[in-house]
């Protein structure tokens, strides 16, 4: 090799190593024999050769330790490492993540180890005997308690098992997707938005991109069976926004105490308010046409089928919820609270001992809101009365004397994935005719990403694509997904830095993309 033997270390100062008389390496796959310190090779010492070593991965590193090395005495050095860490971290680095790729395998592949079976991971839905299984990991994920299992197990209309999609390890479910898949009202329009829920994996397998795998095969499901969008509950909003979600609605919640919160100006109703027999479908009816009446105007709401309103009245008689009805002086139903007390006694404490948690409170005009809300201050031994999934633009904060005694506090609701970007934006009326160019970024669904041209008239709408035209707007798909459900304007989204465009296009998006209602989502799923 040209290298001579000047009596010890002339090898390592040819790669760049520090002196080190006395040392012995191991030959290299491109190397002669080995020289020892007095220039002889073990053949003329008469020691064999050494089998050739297969070259590794990490050959190529000046600094990487060498085993086996071995003084001129024959002592073994062991892994005696001849260089400072610092020196070679940055090569060692690169190298130890070489390793771990070929250990790993392609992104979102199960890791190789030596002598292990190759495990077999399919995605699919799951079958009928596999539904046990398959509850099983979402009830673990979410610290599900005996009792919610048990209960869970009695609910009616379960969900079928094409709607929901899982990771198979060796035929094992690993980690599971389901979706309910309703229709919901998109600026009063019915839209196909399935609600997706479900989604966990059991921790031993976490960190391997199952879920990242699972992800992709749903948006790809949801794509064929014609859903432009989904949306969901997030248990950690970080985890959804790298697959392009975007923030839909906001959670609002009210925690009063009844005694301070009197309506601004005297109010008196002609009707009644009457607690119906949940038993009797005619009362049940009442209910419904209530809510059927409220939604039909409404945005991001879901519809209520027969199905839906199974489990909406089962789940009242279970958790022993009351539904008042405030009826005007003709007996017609202009409003509906589902609500329920609880007695919270604390000895020797004078005054009001109960709480008040109120689910629904669905209202068709002014006078039955006030109604209703008399209706609850009317009941004096009450607390406390928390009021859960509130319209986030509810007016009864303009209707009290102390607005500040609601306590409001808001939260994020549903986080929404726009499928397919053409059928999203052609799905919804619109608040405005208009055009825009939208130049729309989606890494996680290809067919996404590129240039759209958007017209509507108000009511209906076209999307056709526009490569190479100059973008109005430009924007993630997670932004567009604020839009579109008018959670966000232009002007904000512009302003959090997820938008570009000039001035001009986004205040035109502004009056397109507004919407009658703030988006909400009155139920948990």
């Amino acid at each position: 090799m040209g290298e001579a033997a000047d009596g010890g270390g002339h090898r390592l100062r040819a790669r760049g190593w520090p002196d080190a008389p006395g040392v012995l390496l191991p030959r290299r796959a491109d190397e002669g024999e080995r020289v020892h310190h007095d220039g002889g090779t073990p053949r003329a010492r008469g020691i064999p050769a050494a089998r050739p070593r297969r070259p590794h991965a990490t050959d190529a590193c000046p600094a990487r330790p060498r085993p086996g090395l071995r003084r001129a005495h024959g002592r073994v050095a062991g892994r005696t490492r001849l260089h400072r860490r610092a020196d070679c971290r940055t090569a060692c680095e690169e190298h130890r993540l070489e390793r771990a790729r070929r250990r790993r395998g392609p992104r979102g592949t199960a890791a190789i180890v030596p002598g292990r079976r190759p495990r077999q991971i399919e995605i699919r839905t799951a079958t009928e005997a596999e539904l046990s299984a398959f509850d099983a990991v979402p009830h673990y994920v979410f610290a599900s308690s005996p009792e919610d299992v048990r209960t869970y197990a009695m609910m009616p209309s379960p969900l079928p098992a094409e709607c929901r999609l899982g990771v198979f390890i060796d035929g094992k479910v690993t980690t599971t997707y389901e979706w309910i898949p309703w229709q919901v009202r998109l600026n009063g329009r019915p839209t196909s938005i399935p609600g997706v829920t479900a989604v966990g994996t059991y921790p031993q397998f976490r960190r391997r991109g199952h879920l990242r795998m699972l992800m992709a095969r749903a948006m790809e499901v949801h794509r064929e069976r014609g859903e432009p969008m989904v949306m969901l509950w997030a248990s950690m909003g970080a985890i959804y926004q790298r697959f392009g979600y975007g923030r839909g609605s906001e959670y609002v919640t009210y925690h009063v105490d009844p005694r301070f919160v009197a309506l601004r100006e005297p109010f008196t109703w002609d009707g009644e308010v009457r607690l119906i027999d949940q038993s009797s479908a005619a009362d049940r009816a009442v209910a419904e046409r209530v809510h059927e009446e409220w939604a039909a105007p409404r945005n991001l709401v879901p519809m209520r089928d027969a199905a839906r309103w199974a489990h909406q009245w089962w789940e009242a008689q279970r958790q022993g919820h009351y539904v008042a009805v405030a009826e005007d002086a003709t007996g017609r139903a202009r409003g509906v609270m589902v609500y329920k007390s609880k007695e919270n006694q604390i000895p020797n404490e004078p005054g009001p001992d109960q709480q008040m948690e109120v689910r629904d409170f669905f209202v068709l005009d002014l006078d039955a809101r006030r109604a209703l809300w008399q209706y609850v201050r009317a009941h004096d031994l009450v607390l406390r009365a928390r009021f859960g999934g509130v319209e986030p633009d509810d007016p009864l904060p303009d209707l009290l004397l102390e607005p500040r005694e609601l306590r409001r506090a808001t939260g994020d609701a549903m986080w929404v994935r726009i499928i397919d970007v053409p059928r999203a934006l052609e799905a919804r009326p619109y608040s405005a005719a208009g055009t825009l160019t939208l130049r729309v970024h989606d890494d996680f669904a290809p067919w996404n990403d590129g240039f759209w041209r958007f017209e509507t008239d108000g009511d209906q709408s076209r999307v056709t694509p526009a490569e190479g035209a100059a973008a109005d707007l430009d924007l993630s798909v997670n932004a567009l997904a604020s839009l579109l459900t008018g959670f966000r304007s232009a002007t904000r989204i512009e302003r959090a830095g997820m938008l570009s465009g000039d001035a001009a296009a986004v205040r035109r998006a502004d009056a397109i993309f507004a919407t009658a209602y703030a988006p909400h989502m009155p139920e948990g799923f």
